[in-house]
């Protein structure tokens, strides 16, 4: 992994919202004198200082901004004006209820890849026709599932698309929404994914849109299905779907694939097959270091003039462009050693609680939780890594960080999006709580685990205590 120079590097406050390092003059009350140092600026998320949520919960843990996660919705709400749209959020980005409550009040729909996160869904009220499923690897009983889903308040059952992304799949779906057509249900909501052969997206892992990847189907294989299914009793064709990517930060892939789909689109009205949506999938990157991102405004502009003469609502599935700024995750120094001439400072955050820089070769700043006057002038870089027996538990290496000691809170940054959601209890660690700011109050979204949630399950666990 390689880092960006240091003198590239700016503060993260500068570019996310709703983080500020400020001084006790300007936000800490008299109780917080204890905690830092004179003359330092403590971070605050909101009108809260992350010290004091760590002190309350322990560390590790995950701390969201109720405030920026709105906004970035609204942002990009807004950016489509009067064209009929839907925001999709993306569950698999963060799927934590309280986030997905949050997303429901503000009047988004969803995009989901697993049984699971329907049942999220579920549990929180959703409606069936603010559902997309998508997901290359729908079983029969997930299939089953998003046909007899049923929201809260809601007669009919159902959602409102099932993006098939094989020829076997879809078999699967036409048979199954047969049964539910005989047993009185509507005919199925249906679309396919058509693979654009674009590549895009931040690493090879999460580039999904190019001839070479699983996801989706080539445009002739598409165009075959459609025709063949054209007249069906048990599904109706309502849209086409695709998604290129993620973590982009170019707007040309977006505004190349959406006019190739607009193509395909009008090729398929001339058979007599019309679509209520464009779906285009997420993708939209964010900044975590220096990467140059686009303003939302000319993504919709791309998209919206692509389609605007095909009178399709457009469909977007964005995740982490919503929440993946929002979040921080907060870590303790437990030990500062060196190797030969390498410096490591060991947190007690691990490769299980945020696995992004070993997977991906993410790369999240890491700060100071409180940031002292002198900071400067002990600039050294190190490898930040975590206790789990594995030489690839890194969060940074190489990573430029002042002088630290244990007991030091350190501050990752743009976690909120792939952060907790890919979490694991590998070395049997518990996974980390998650924290909501709400202005200058903060609550718990979801507990610390503990070690009889480890073994939750195990049919020969025994507590001999």
């Amino acid at each position: 992994m390689k880092n960006p120079n240091i003198s590239q590097l700016a503060d993260p406050t500068q570019y996310t919202a709703h983080f500020s390092y400020a001084t006790k003059s300007s936000k800490r009350s008299a109780g917080d004198e204890a905690r830092v140092s004179r003359g330092a600026r403590e971070l605050y998320c909101d009108g809260v200082a992350v010290e004091r949520i760590a002190e309350a919960t322990g560390t590790p843990v995950y701390v969201y901004s109720r405030s920026s996660i709105e906004e970035a919705y609204q942002r990009l709400d807004r950016a489509f004006g009067s064209y009929p749209h839907a925001i999709c959020y993306a569950l698999k980005a963060n799927a934590n209820s309280a986030i997905l409550r949050m997303m429901l009040k503000l009047g988004s729909s969803f995009d989901i890849v697993s049984g699971g996160e329907l049942d999220h869904l579920r549990h929180v009220g959703a409606s069936g026709g603010r559902i997309v499923f998508s997901g290359v690897g729908k079983t029969r009983e997930e299939i089953r599932e998003g046909m007899r889903y049923r929201g809260r308040k809601t007669a009919e059952s159902g959602i409102l698309l099932f993006n098939v992304e094989s020829e076997e799949e879809l078999g699967v779906l036409v048979e199954e929404a047969e049964r539910h057509v005989k047993a009185g249900g509507k005919r199925v909501g249906a679309a396919i994914r058509v693979n654009p052969d674009i590549f895009a997206g931040g690493h090879p892992h999460i580039a999904t849109g190019y001839h070479e990847h699983k996801f989706g189907l080539a445009w002739a294989e598409a165009r075959r299905l459609y025709l063949a299914h054209k007249d069906s009793r048990w599904i109706a064709w309502r849209g086409i779907s695709s998604h290129i990517g993620s973590q982009i930060v170019a707007l040309e892939p977006f505004g190349a694939a959406c006019e190739q789909l607009a193509l395909y689109v009008r090729e398929l009205r001339k058979t007599g097959i019309q679509f209520d949506y464009l779906d285009m999938g997420g993708g939209i990157g964010i900044r975590y270091t220096n990467e140059e991102v686009f303003d939302v405004r000319r993504y919709a502009r791309a998209l919206v003039g692509a389609v605007r003469s095909l009178g399709c609502k457009l469909l977007i599935e964005p995740g982490r462009v919503i929440i993946g700024p929002a979040g921080v995750l907060l870590t303790r120094v437990l030990y500062v050693k060196r190797n030969g001439g390498k410096r490591f400072v060991i947190v007690d955050a691990a490769m299980n609680d945020l696995i992004r820089p070993s997977l991906y070769s993410a790369i999240h700043p890491i700060t100071k939780a409180a940031r002292g006057p002198g900071d400067a002038r002990t600039i050294e870089h190190v490898d930040v890594v975590g206790p789990v027996c594995e030489s690839g538990d890194f969060l940074a290496r190489d990573w430029p960080l002042p002088e630290v000691k244990a007991g030091d809170l350190l501050v990752v940054w743009a976690v909120g999006a792939y952060g907790y959601v890919l979490a694991s209890n590998y070395n049997s660690r518990l996974r980390a709580p998650e924290v909501l700011v709400e202005g200058r109050k903060f609550r718990v979204i979801r507990r610390r685990e503990n070690f009889e949630d480890l073994v939750q399950g195990e049919s020969g666990a025994r507590d001999h205590r």
